[in-house]
This record gives C-alpha cells, structure tokens and sequence, in this order.
C-alpha cells in the first residue's frame, strides 16, 4: 500500500479506491501500519473521490475482487469517511486534526465540474503557465479532456509548462486560481453552442442556386479537403439518393453492385425498398431480392459505409450530369 501511496497520482487513486471498497473498519487497519504522511495523504484522495465504476473496483481490488462476486457502483465516499478513517487510524485527536485539513477546497476543483467546452474556451486566452498549473491539480482524466479541447497551438506550450513544474508556493496557487476564476466566470456561466460547421454550411449550400454552390464547394476545398467532403456528405445523404426521380434512380442503379445495394437497403423502409425495386429489371430485382434475403448480422457500420458508397456514386454521377440530386433553393 506504501509504494501505491507514494508512486504517483494515480498510484494513490487506486489505494484510495481499495480503502473505500474495503470498507472503514479494515482499511483504518491497513492505515494504521502506514506513516502519518501517508495516512493524511490517503485520506484526502479518499475525500476527493467521484463515484467509482464497477470496472475500476475490479481492476483495482485486482485478485481480491474475484471472490467479491458482482460488484456495483462504489458510491462517492466524501469527507465524512475520510475523517473517519482518519480517526480510527490515528486516533481521536490527531484524526480529528488531519480531518480539519480535509476542509480546505481543493485547488481548481470548480473546473472538473465545468462543461469541459466551456472550460477550455475559458482556458484559450490564459498564459499557459496558469493553465499548467490548472491541469496539474486536476484528476489525469479530467486534465486531458481539458488539455485536447485547447487550441492546437497551445497544447505543446500548456504541456511543457506541466513538465517543467517543480514546487510551487501555496500563496502562488491561491493567486493564479482566483485569477483564472474571475476571468473565466462568466464564460462556465455561458451554455456553450455545439456546432456541425460542415452540417451549418450544407444548409446554407442547399438553399443556395446549383452554380453558386459548387463555386463555394470548390472554394472550401481548395482550403480544406477534408471539410469539403464532409460538407458533401452532409448535403447529400442516403435519404436525398432515395427522394431520386424514376429516371435518376435507374441511372443511379445501374451504377452500383447488387451487393453493396442489398446492405444499404437492409434496415431501410419497406416504402424505400419498393421504390428501388420498382426501378430494377425484373432480372435485377430478383437477384437483389435474393441478396437481401440471404443477408445476416449486417453491423451498423456496415450499412452506413454501403450507403456513404451509394451517395458518393449519386454525387459523382451528377457532376458528369448524368443525374440530378434535387435540393431545395436550386436555379431553376
């Protein structure tokens, strides 16, 4: 247990995790073979503790869990089960000394609790000397979640000041905290909007004359590859290759593998699939019908990438225009 205590941050979580799965009358016995220093620090990891998933008991408890059976939620223990601990580990008095210690707030504890978007918007204009220090109080998990929603240019400099912190003045923590706090207050405050930009933007191509969309597609493109073929696929999607006219859907049909149709086609309407075979030949249809039937434990993955194969064939079939993939706000 000493070398847990002693070996890192998370070395600590998992001892604290064996004391409250143990429960407090065997864990104040493990305490009480511990020093005091490692006592308190327990104590006050125990005290910080969220709720604990039934897979981090098990992984923890290690060869001990496999007699404990089926094993639950560990409920957030608090303060008052480490103050217990501490009592029964070192006694009334000097138990109840440590436990006054557990009472201070932990540093930055306010920015786990925060929409972690919301948080790192407020962390983006802050000199990444404070943000270090932030991150480096928080629980690993959390300061990561944090640390990959900074903009990319901040990242490196945020975790190079982690890696050089050395010791630093409690006076210097409270500072920086108390600034970072009433910088960014406003900000946690905020409800941070998600936004699909890629999705926003074929909104607007939608409602846009065919010429003037593809000028601006090609404009987004010449930027930024990747944002123009998610863009394309969020303008055009399965249901718009579905909506096609008859003479559209048979260009469209005879372009693609029976195959990969019958997979598309798999958790689809039955409306939808009568339209497609109602524009097959009969020779067609009944070899399509045969994929279908023959067709078992299709993954949901598996029909979205048959179905992103149908669309792209859709799309590239209208750039040749041999097909027209109808949109609200087209020229006419």
């Amino acid at each position: 247990m000493t070398a847990l205590v002693t070996e890192s941050a998370s070395g600590r979580r998992r001892a604290a995790v064996a004391l409250v799965a143990l429960g407090p009358e065997r864990a104040a016995v493990i305490l009480r073979g511990l020093p005091e220093r490692d006592v308190k620090a327990l104590a006050a990891e125990v005290a910080a503790l969220g709720p604990v998933s039934p897979d981090e008991v098990r992984s923890t408890m290690s060869e001990l869990v496999r007699g404990l059976g089926d094993v639950g939620v560990l409920p957030a223990p608090g303060k008052r089960f480490a103050k217990d601990l501490l009592v029964r580990a070192l006694g009334p008095e000097r138990g109840a000394a440590a436990g006054v210690e557990l009472d201070v707030p932990i540093p930055f504890a306010w920015l786990a609790d925060a929409d972690p978007d919301a948080a790192a918007q407020g962390l983006a204009t802050e000199p990444a000397g404070a943000v270090a220090l932030a991150l480096a109080h928080l629980d690993p998990k959390v300061a990561a979640r944090l640390l990959v929603r900074l903009p990319q240019e901040s990242q490196g400099k945020v975790a190079t000041r982690i890696a050089a912190l050395g010791s630093v003045h409690p006076d210097t923590v409270r500072q920086v905290e108390a600034g970072l706090r009433l910088r960014i207050s406003d900000v946690l405050r905020s409800e941070v909007r998600k936004v699909d930009g890629p999705e926003l933007l074929a909104g607007l191509l939608s409602k846009a004359g065919r010429d003037t969309s593809r000028e601006l597609l090609q404009a987004v493109a010449a930027a930024s590859p990747e944002l123009a073929e998610a863009t394309r696929n969020a303008l055009f999607t399965f249901d718009d290759v579905c909506a096609l006219d008859a003479r559209s859907m048979q260009v469209m049909l005879r372009s693609v593998d029976s195959k990969q149709l019958a997979v598309a086609l798999s958790s689809s309407s039955q409306t939808v699939k009568d339209k497609v075979l109602g524009n097959l030949s009969e020779r067609a249809r009944e070899s399509l019908t045969e994929e279908m039937d023959l067709l078992r434990g299709v993954r949901p993955t598996e029909v979205t990438e048959a179905r992103n194969g149908l669309v792209a064939i859709a799309r590239q079939l209208e750039e040749e225009g041999s097909l027209v993939l109808s949109r609200n706000g087209d020229d006419e």
